[in-house]
């Protein structure tokens, strides 16, 4: 029995992984489509939906967690402020500072975790959530952060990160009673509704974008938005959200080896070395306890 639960338990973080390799192409996908954050991010969901919609009709279970539903919409909402707080940063500070400021996600994580659901995260998670967030600072640079006064752009990053934090929190509560499928198709669908009323009411752009964009637009909604979040939110059923959110950090590392053959951008030996202590940190929260 303690093999197959083992064996299930290392399914659970491999589907973590995949999803993590998934999300770590949103960026660089945003790039290539080169249109606003606001639009990028309408579509990442609108057409992450429609994608997921198939899958929703064929596999479909009865719904009768109706709350776990409420939980879905809320996780949504929650995911579409923290995508137009952070990109809105973006474009008001520094991207590298937005970036770590928007990372802050595990610290909400185990702070509502004590606060909310009465968990209380060892020192194990704590030391391992320090470190990952260190080797973060690395990347970017220290002498940047130190440097760099909180501006609007960086209250909005902070805000933002409490955003992704609230949804990993609530997320593994709303996948109790409810499937992988239905619970991921909800929080897409509201997420869009959302981004949507967003680029309404600030007038943002939606329509009249080269076929580069739009096909930019369809991987950015179908890679990391739909194979990716399936993924993760499967995974988030079964694992500690607090674990879920400090491995969530990989995603940076990821990101910046794949940058290198796609936007031709190479680390540097102080980039290399921050994504090792990165994994250091995220290896250690990993850790049997």
């Amino acid at each position: 029995m303690q093999t197959i639960n083992t064996h299930h338990r290392w399914k659970h973080y491999l589907l973590l992984l995949a999803g993590i390799l998934c999300i770590s192409w949103s960026a660089i996908l945003v790039k290539l489509a080169g249109i606003s954050g606001l639009s990028s991010g309408f579509y990442r969901m609108f057409i992450g939906t429609l994608g997921v919609i198939p899958f929703w009709l064929y596999y479909r279970k009865p719904i009768t967690d109706w709350r776990g539903v409420r939980v879905a919409m809320l996780c949504g909402t929650f995911f579409a402020i923290d995508i137009a707080l952070w990109n809105s940063s973006i474009m008001l500070s520094k991207a590298a500072i937005s970036t770590l400021l928007a990372n802050l996600a595990p610290v909400w994580v185990g702070v509502g975790a004590i606060l909310i659901l009465k968990e209380k995260p060892g020192r194990i998670f704590w030391t391992g959530t320090a470190i990952s967030l260190l080797g973060v600072s690395i990347i970017i640079g220290i002498d940047q952060i130190a440097s760099s006064k909180l501006n609007l752009g960086n209250t909005l990053a902070i805000i933002a990160s409490m955003f992704y934090g609230a949804y990993l929190l609530i997320a593994r509560k709303g996948r109790v009673n409810l499937d992988t499928i239905s619970f991921t198709t909800i929080s897409m669908a509201s997420s869009s509704v959302v981004l949507g009323l967003i680029c309404l009411f600030s007038s943002t752009p939606l329509w009249g974008f080269s076929t580069q964009t739009w096909l930019s637009l369809a991987a950015l909604g179908l890679v990391p938005q739909l194979l990716g979040w399936l993924a993760i939110n499967y995974a988030l059923g079964h694992i500690k959200q607090t674990v879920a959110s400090v491995s969530l950090l990989s995603q940076s590392v990821f990101t910046a080896l794949f940058s290198v053959p796609i936007l031709g951008e190479y680390l540097t030996v102080r980039e290399i070395g921050g994504a090792a202590v990165v994994l250091s940190g995220i290896y250690l929260v990993n850790r049997k306890k």
